[in-house]
């Protein structure tokens, strides 16, 4: 790469950085919970938090992709996107620091969903931005090491956690989340400089189209979004660890939680991005053999109620998540070009709101009828994506 390149490819890096490391610290499957649960929120409050902040930032990014198609200069809308992430933390920090209990939930809540409409700008013009700049055989290089060392950080910031007094929990969540905010902000002034415009050839052709004729007509988007929609179980179990634990313990453990998740990150996220360079496809299948095993020991301990084989096979499934993730972006990275980027982003994305939204509701029905065996159900579908990465097309 020569100068230019090293100066944007850094830039971008940076961005993914400040971008992770927020998602990280404000995260709706550890901060958020126990900051609804010291405020006093209801428990149907803190159900919700995860589908919203998933779906959200999923569902809108299909008209969003319409809107928008005919804005050459990507940055514009990523911009937009940051700021009103931004805003949305700021508002809800406010919340949290002069509301509690019910309204205290429900503003965050309000607040939770503009986050996830702003994520909803920022993730569908990024992928632009990165495919624009980074040539192929680098994208999964970038997701790696901006993953890393958001891991680093959040690992950092945990440990910090671990030293604050008990009775100053809420205090110190407060903190991440302006923490979080500042963190966009930083992002902001990292893109200066930057360039993203799409050419006359590269805008989209097919802005016209309907979602489910977009997706019928493209046999590879329909594999990806097959292949996403499995692997989601991923994360959608993710809760169960931390719930078994926080159910069975009365001490605030949520930075081991975190720090859990950040040192998976730290450790394999740059090897995952090695490894998706030269094939994304092998990386969603390692990396999904690694989640099924942890979940499928997770299954088998979860009556010991050891909160620290919880954390350990937390840290397992991240160290599994991360690599699903990382494939799963370089695939789309590598898969389509110009415009047609943008379309597989935000139709695999919308879809999978859809399929999110209605997991959500089914599993929180089966819960009640099946207990913690909803764990080996989800394991099951884990298997199937597993095996599905055998029918797609390769990227390279």
């Amino acid at each position: 790469m020569n100068q230019n390149k090293r100066k944007t490819f850094s830039q971008l890096i940076s961005i993914a950085t400040c971008g992770k490391l927020a998602d990280l610290l404000i995260s709706a499957k550890t901060t958020l919970p126990w900051l609804l649960a010291s405020l006093g929120a209801p428990t149907w409050i803190v159900s919700m938090l995860v589908p919203i902040r998933e779906s959200g930032s999923l569902i809108p990014q299909w008209p969003l992709k319409k809107k928008t198609s005919h804005i050459h200069n990507r940055l514009v809308i990523w911009r937009w996107g940051i700021v009103i992430q931004a805003c949305s933390i700021s508002f809800m920090l406010v919340s949290a620091i002069f509301t509690e209990a019910l309204i205290a939930g429900l503003l965050i809540l309000v607040s939770l969903l503009f986050l996830s409409l702003g994520r909803s700008l920022s993730s569908l013009s990024m992928k632009d931005i990165q495919g624009l700049n980074i040539e192929k055989g680098q994208r999964g290089k970038l997701v790696g090491i901006a993953s890393s060392l958001s891991g680093l950080l959040s690992l950092v910031t945990a440990g910090l956690l671990l030293f604050s007094p008990q009775d100053m929990n809420i205090l110190a969540i407060q903190l991440l989340i302006t923490f979080s905010a500042a963190l966009f902000i930083i992002s902001l002034l990292l893109s200066i400089g930057l360039t993203a415009n799409l050419t006359d050839d590269e805008t989209d052709l097919n802005s016209g189209k309907s979602l489910w004729k977009t997706i019928h007509q493209q046999a590879d988007l329909r594999q990806l979004i097959i292949s996403r929609c499995l692997l989601l179980h991923a994360a959608l179990i993710a809760p169960f660890f931390v719930n078994a634990s926080a159910t069975s313990n009365d001490f605030f453990q949520l930075p081991y939680f975190i720090i859990a998740s950040a040192l998976a990150d730290f450790i394999s996220s740059y090897l995952w991005g090695k490894m998706a360079d030269k094939s994304a496809i092998r990386t969603l299948f390692f990396a999904t053999l690694v989640c099924v095993s942890a979940s499928i020991t997770f299954y088998f301990v979860t009556s010991f109620n050891n909160w620290l084989i919880d954390v350990l096979l937390f840290f397992v499934l991240n160290l599994g998540y991360a690599g699903i993730r990382t494939g799963r972006k370089t695939y789309m990275l590598d898969i389509a070009q110009g415009s047609q980027r943008t379309l597989y982003v935000s139709a695999a994305n919308t879809m999978v709101g859809y399929i999110l939204l209605l997991l959500g509701g089914l599993y929180a029905l089966l819960y009640h009828a099946m207990g913690e065996h909803i764990i080996l159900v989800m394991t099951i579908f884990m298997v199937v994506g597993l095996l599905h990465t055998f029918k797609m097309k390769a990227e390279k």
